[in-house]
C-alpha cells in the first residue's frame, strides 16, 4: 500500500467522523462549539491504531525504494 493511499484513507475517516454526531457534535453557533464526543475520541485513537502502523509501513517501503534508486543511479553514473 502506498503512503498516499494510507493518508487517504486517514482523511477519509476523519471526515466520516466528523459528519456524524455520534462522533463529532457540530454547533452552527461558532466553533468554540464543536467538538468531539468521547466515542470520537476513541474512535481517532482506534483509527491512528490500525492505519498508523500501515502508514509507517508504506514510508519504509517508500524509503527502501529510494534508497535502491539512488545505488543504482549511483552505479550507473548519473
Amino acid at each position: 500500500m502506498l503512503r498516499q493511499d494510507v493518508e487517504r484513507m486517514i482523511v477519509g475517516s476523519i471526515k466520516e467522523l466528523l459528519r456524524d454526531r455520534q462522533y463529532f457534535y457540530h454547533s452552527n453557533v461558532g466553533a468554540d462549539y464543536c467538538h468531539l464526543t468521547e466515542e470520537g475520541k476513541s474512535a481517532i485513537i482506534d483509527m491512528i491504531n490500525v492505519l498508523g502502523s500501515r502508514m509507517l509501513i508504506a514510508i519504509e517501503k517508500e524509503d527502501i525504494e529510494r534508497s535502491k534508486q539512488l545505488v543504482l543511479d549511483e552505479l550507473k553514473g548519473k
